[in-house]
């Protein structure tokens, strides 16, 4: 009897130990040194909201420029033109990056409602944040060429 219970603690020891390990390695972390790929050019691609998926149609696309330096920054809303330029209002929204409980968020202080966005994943390609219960999936926006 003592085999058979020592044996089924050993299996169940390992059966948790594979669990949490498959937990951690599924887990995207974001680096610090990861942030330099908020600088530039984003497109939004996706928009995830209880379980459903959304993605942009029609109508003229708006680009995310990021600017960042250390840990503060700026974001504006461009349109593209055929010309390769972007059109801009002069209106943007100053940022700071935070680190809070292991996470990287982008806080935006001053504008007219305060906010953050929680840094998801990012890397050369593609950036997921994640605000008010909605994750937002860019891609790297290419410029418009004829």
């Amino acid at each position: 009897m003592k085999i058979n219970s020592f044996l089924m603690k050993k299996t169940i020891s390992k059966f948790f130990l594979l669990t949490i390990g498959l937990i951690i390695s599924s887990c995207t972390s974001v680096s610090e040194k990861d942030l330099i790929h908020l600088n530039g050019y984003w497109e939004i691609e996706k928009v995830k909201s209880n379980g459903e998926t959304f993605t942009p149609r029609g109508g003229a696309i708006l680009v995310d420029f990021y600017q960042l330096d250390s840990t503060t920054g700026y974001r504006k809303k461009l349109a593209p033109s055929f010309s390769g330029n972007y059109n801009s209002s002069e209106d943007q929204f100053d940022f700071s990056i935070i680190s809070l409980e292991g996470s990287f968020y982008i806080e935006y202080k001053e504008a007219l409602q305060p906010w953050k966005e929680k840094i998801i994943s990012i890397s050369a390609t593609q950036l997921e944040l994640e605000h008010s219960d909605k994750t937002y999936v860019y891609k790297r926006h290419e410029k418009i060429s004829i």
